[in-house]
């Protein structure tokens, strides 16, 4: 009954502290590795209750049905060990041999472990009962324990070098899973040592108290801090309406933002990037061709109206970025949404569209996109300078092909 009532502890917490992640439906709004975590924690729910009922199964000593619920008490584990390892690769969300390897193992444990169980049957290859109901463990059972803790090694090992390279408040969550795979290695030793005793059950109830302080929590934190950081935007721009902010943060010439809005903008992106709030982004650099010479030969008066045909065919295309003029003949797009989401198709349209321009002797504008990189972007200069690279290259080419 001891047995029993340490799982019984351990499924209320586990109730109490994710109650909120396991059956708030987030809809299109939740992310990949939520809805895997979620699952996860199904699957923990799941086999603390096998694990409570083996406790009272164990004590009333009737083998055939000890046998038959221990044989489904460990499913639920492979099925938690597999969820647990799809979670870490999809939070980590970086391909690279490891996590690669780490995704092969999980799907190689589920199988074997299923497997192993089904020989079980015909041949006490994990564990048996004896006539009198003792429970004893056979030499598959072990293996399949020494398995679960290299799974748990190896997506404690791959965090930390994963956390090197990040910043701000997302290193701690990534610590955070780090420090889950080792308290689950300990208590799966011990578990492996004292085959009759909960330690599996206090495993998962400790990680699971650490990845919602650590993890869950501080999303939710960062995610309210967004929230409220959006809503002081849209205040200041709804102040700044009729108001002489409003023109400083627009250029008078073209309507779109100014430099001055620009500056502050990256200043916020910047912090955004560093608490790792900032994932799915891009920006564009685009420069105006032959503005110096129409200005020199036409007159600046039909420079200005050139300015204004490439901020008019920069928004008409970015419909849903805002776009800044940061310089005499230097335009800035900051992708996100909708336009990131087509910012392939955009670029090439818009690249189409600059071409026809070019034989119609119209407006011709070079572009250069970068996409935000985590872990390899530390701030928004990475993502300018790329972008402005690209630019540049393609200035040549339409150069070139005049």
């Amino acid at each position: 009954m001891n047995y029993a009532g340490v799982g019984l502890i351990a499924l209320l917490v586990h109730i109490i502290i994710n109650f909120d992640v396991m059956l708030k439906n987030s809809g299109k709004t939740e992310s990949k590795s939520h809805h895997i975590y979620k699952t996860f924690l199904w699957c923990v729910f799941v086999y603390y209750i096998f694990d409570i009922l083996w406790g009272f199964i164990y004590d009333i000593k009737i083998p055939l049905l000890s046998f038959i619920w221990t044989e489904l008490y460990f499913i639920s584990v492979a099925a938690a060990v597999f969820f647990w390892t799809r979670f870490v690769i999809i939070y980590i969300n970086r391909e690279s041999f490891f996590t690669n390897i780490i995704k092969f193992a999980g799907v190689i444990f589920l199988i074997g472990e299923s497997a192993i169980l089904i020989m079980n049957i015909f041949k006490p290859v994990m564990f048996r009962f004896n006539e009198d109901g003792t429970y004893i463990t056979e030499k598959a059972r072990t293996i399949t324990m020494y398995a679960q803790i290299l799974l748990f090694l190896s997506t404690s090992v791959c965090m930390p070098i994963v956390a090197a390279k990040a910043r701000g408040k997302i290193r701690r969550r990534y610590i955070t899973i780090a420090w889950f795979g080792i308290s689950m290695t300990v208590f799966v030793v011990l578990a492996t040592a004292f085959p009759i005793l909960p330690f599996y059950s206090l495993g998962y109830l400790f990680g699971t108290c650490l990845i919602h302080t650590f993890v869950v929590e501080d999303e939710k934190e960062a995610r309210r801090e967004e929230l409220e950081q959006l809503l002081k935007v849209e205040e200041i721009q709804a102040q700044e309406l009729g108001s002489a902010r409003l023109m400083a943060y627009t250029d008078p010439l073209t309507g779109v933002k100014s430099k001055n809005a620009y500056q502050e903008d990256i200043l916020g992106i910047n912090r955004r990037i560093e608490d790792g709030i900032l994932k799915n982004f891009g920006i564009v650099v685009c420069d105006i061709n032959g503005l110096k010479l129409t200005n020199d030969t036409l007159g600046h008066e039909e420079g200005d109206r050139l300015i204004k045909s490439a901020g008019k065919l920069i928004c008409h295309t970015f419909i849903h970025s805002p776009v800044y003029r940061i310089g005499g003949d230097e335009f800035v797009v900051f992708l996100h949404g909708e336009d990131y989401a087509i910012r392939m198709e955009l670029m090439k349209d818009f690249n189409r569209q600059v071409e026809t321009n070019a034989g119609d002797g119209k407006v011709v504008v070079a572009c250069g996109m970068s996409e935000y990189l985590p872990g390899a972007d530390e701030n928004f200069g990475s993502l300018f300078s790329r972008a402005d690279r690209k630019m540049y290259e393609r200035k040549k080419q339409l150069k070139a092909m005049k």
